[in-house]
């Protein structure tokens, strides 16, 4: 198999397989399915040999917090993957940190930032307002919303750096970070406000949001930002 199609083909299987096992298991099952998915990407990102520090821990973070999940229903694992995560989208925004160094914005773009950003709190507070007493423990709104923050500087880390550069290695780190967003978002919708439905497209978002981050590692990254955007 040519090395180019062995990421599109695994998806493409671990889709499928994840779907399945999701349709006709139970909770458990589930959860093995989305760690070995997550093992697989791993091998295949150490295979290539062209990932950097941040994101070999961002996957081995990934891998702990996938292992914590079948214990989640425990207060504590349930803090413990938080932080997981909090920490694992923290190393994705350094990843990408040194290539926004002096980003220069307009006023436009500016309120446009402070528009999502006050969007996304208010819509982190509502669905936090959501969540069933019976899910609810000490400090859970606390770690929510610090995860909910990280999730949105992420965001936006990602849009300036795709805005900034315009081209295929930002476009892949933008819609890798992106996919994982939309799959945390679903994830809570599913298991806090127990809409099963949504467990699906959690694992769709997964599953697309760590291919894309580890072919988002092939590329070299001596890229020169858009002149245009430079020149605000």
């Amino acid at each position: 198999m040519p090395p180019k199609l062995l990421l599109p083909i695994l998806t493409i299987f671990l889709l499928v397989a994840n779907i399945f096992v999701i349709s006709e298991f139970e909770m458990d099952y589930s959860r093995w399915s989305r760690l070995i998915s997550t093992g697989l990407y791993f091998l295949v990102l150490l295979w290539q040999n062209t990932y950097g520090k941040r994101i070999f821990w961002v996957f081995v973070l990934f891998l702990i917090a996938d292992i914590l999940l079948f214990q989640y229903e425990n207060n504590l694992v349930n803090t413990a993957t938080f932080l997981i995560r909090i920490t694992a989208y923290i190393l994705l925004v350094l990843t990408v940190a040194p290539e926004l160094r002096n980003l220069k914005t307009n006023l436009f773009q500016k309120v446009v930032f402070g528009v999502v950003l006050g969007l996304n709190l208010g819509m982190l507070f509502f669905l936090l307002e959501m969540v069933p007493s019976k899910f609810k423990y000490p400090f859970l709104e606390f770690f929510f919303v610090i995860y909910g923050m990280s999730m949105i500087a992420l965001v936006i880390a990602a849009i300036s750096y795709n805005n900034r550069y315009a081209n295929k290695i930002s476009f892949y780190f933008t819609a890798g970070t992106l996919f994982l967003v939309f799959s945390d978002i679903t994830s809570f919708i599913a298991y806090y406000l127990e809409f099963s439905e949504f467990y699906y497209a959690d694992r769709i978002f997964y599953l697309l949001g760590a291919a894309v981050l580890v072919k988002f590692t092939l590329f070299n990254r001596s890229h020169e930002a858009v002149p245009e955007f430079e020149s605000l």
